[in-house]
């Protein structure tokens, strides 16, 4: 504090150096102006390094006035470029897919399971095809003979075995035949069932001779179905006495 009687002194005031202006740059001047957001920009840069501010102060100043300004992008410098001829930002990359997961492995047993019914539902295929085939396709004669297995021989009142053999194309179905015996009446009509697969049929005739003397007989075996056919053969007899 000064006292009333003491000598007051003046202190010097600072003075302020002359303004000078900075020397010019390659970039761009900024003049913003309070009442009016208008930017001028130089010739050497069509875009203008501006901070958050200024940019917000610019867009809000450009929508008022009714015109459409691009939202503001960062460039590759970390610089925000707005208005015209800006393109708008670019979209953003897709997420990453997730990762499918790995599909599960079947456990032997179900793999055991799957192949067994899957070996299963071909036999039953096969057979099934087979059985059809079978019943679709007839029965056929191929051939007949007639052997006598054991002659009478030198022999009195004997029975001889006349068998005849009936061959087929191992279709089942059933043989008609009758058996005609020289100096006799034909024979009753008999039947031979024939199974699948079996390609030869027996059939038997057993025929008595008796008596003195000697005599030559024929013996035939006449197939009627399923189709015609005849096969013959010689019985010799002979008794001394």
């Amino acid at each position: 504090m000064t006292q009333p009687d003491e000598p007051t002194h003046a202190l010097p005031r600072p003075v302020s150096p002359p303004w000078t202006p900075p020397p010019p740059s390659g970039e761009p001047t900024i003049h913003l102006d309070a009442t009016e957001a208008t930017v001028h920009l130089g010739a050497a840069e069509p875009t203008a390094d501006l901070g958050r501010t200024e940019a917000a102060n610019a867009t809000a100043a450009a929508t008022a006035r009714g015109g459409a300004l691009a939202a503001p992008t960062t460039g590759p410098g970390g610089e925000l470029r707005f208005g015209p001829g800006v393109p708008a930002a670019p979209p953003s990359a897709p997420a990453w897919p997730a990762g499918v997961p790995a599909p599960r492995r079947r456990s032997l047993w179900r793999r055991s399971v799957s192949v067994l019914s899957t070996l299963l539902t071909l036999v039953l295929l096969v057979a099934v095809g087979f059985w059809i085939w079978q019943r679709l396709s007839p029965l056929e004669i191929s051939g007949v003979s007639v052997a006598l297995p054991e002659p009478a021989g030198q022999r009195c009142d004997v029975t001889v075995d006349v068998v005849a053999t009936v061959r087929t194309n191992g279709r089942p179905g059933t043989v008609k035949y009758q058996w005609l015996r020289s100096g006799s009446a034909p024979g009753a009509l008999l039947t031979e069932r024939v199974g699948p697969g079996q390609r030869t049929v027996e059939l038997t005739l057993r025929w008595t001779f008796s008596g003195v003397g000697s005599t030559t007989e024929t013996a035939t075996v006449n197939v009627v179905s399923p189709s015609s056919a005849q096969a013959v053969t010689e019985v010799a007899y002979s008794c001394p006495g």
